[in-house]
């Protein structure tokens, strides 16, 4: 899928979850296109955002790579497994929302730039994830399906 492909097809879903819990959906499009490689490495069928298990209903194990005290690590970890696209984004948006650790992020919900840099370090281990996140979101104008 190329990347106009992707927004076209994720766009529309994340608009519609990102509204009433008044979520950035660049934010989440950005993530999403980050972290499936534009949609062709999604943890099983939905799973775009990388988001590991909850403890919680099914998973999906697979190796992925982690950065951690200064270094790259190969780990096996546990990943949500979704039944659509919507349940992912939904997820995606009950998790910054309700996890206390993404509070600080909240307060920048009208300021996508603040929204990240404050979201980043909670949601990602690589350290360039903001700067990622933000030129994704530029290089393709995402900011056009925010509310």
């Amino acid at each position: 899928m190329s990347p106009d492909e992707f927004v076209a097809w994720l766009a529309p879903a994340a608009q519609t979850a990102c509204r009433p819990y008044q979520l950035p959906a660049s934010v989440c499009i950005a993530q999403a296109a980050l972290e499936s490689g534009w949609g062709q490495y999604v943890i099983g069928d939905y799973n775009l955002f990388g988001r590991k298990w909850n403890g919680t209903g099914p998973y999906i194990e697979k190796v992925t790579e982690e950065y951690s005290d200064g270094e790259w690590l190969t780990v096996t970890a546990k990943f949500q497994d979704y039944t659509s696209l919507t349940e992912a984004i939904e997820d995606w948006c009950i998790l910054i929302t309700q996890e206390p650790v993404y509070a600080p992020c909240l307060v920048y919900r009208d300021d996508v730039e603040g929204f990240v840099q404050a979201l980043a370090p909670v949601y990602a281990t690589d350290p360039n994830y903001a700067d990622k996140v933000l030129a994704t979101i530029s290089a393709n104008n995402l900011t056009q399906f925010d509310c």
